[in-house]
C-alpha cells in the first residue's frame, strides 16, 4: 500500500481538538487522522451494506402500504413519493 500526501484544512479549534486528543491516544496527528477517515469510510459501507440488504428484502409497493398505514396523508408534500425499479413515481 502506497501513501499519498494531501494538505489538510482545518478550522484552528477543530485542529487543536485533533492535536489534543492524538496525544491523549499517544499517536501522531497524520495516524490520528487517517484513522479517522477509515473509520468514517468504514461507517459509510457498513450503512450502505446494511440499508441495500434491507431494501432488496421488499418491494415498493410493501414499503408504500407500510407508509400509507403509519403515515399522515395531510402531511404529504409534492415532492414525496416511492420510485418504481424504473425511475418512475408511481400515481398516488
Amino acid at each position: 500500500m502506497s501513501n499519498t500526501k494531501i494538505q489538510l484544512r482545518l478550522p484552528e479549534d477543530l485542529k487543536d481538538a485533533a492535536i489534543r486528543q492524538a496525544a491523549i491516544s499517544g499517536i501522531s496527528m497524520n495516524l490520528f487522522v487517517a484513522t479517522a477517515v477509515a473509520a468514517r469510510i468504514g461507517a459509510q459501507a457498513e450503512a450502505e451494506r446494511y440499508f441495500s440488504a434491507r431494501g432488496s428484502r421488499t418491494t415498493p409497493a410493501r414499503a408504500k402500504a407500510l407508509l400509507l398505514r403509519l403515515g399522515n396523508p395531510a402531511e404529504l408534500r409534492d415532492d414525496d413519493g416511492l420510485e418504481e425499479a424504473g425511475g418512475e413515481t408511481p400515481p398516488a
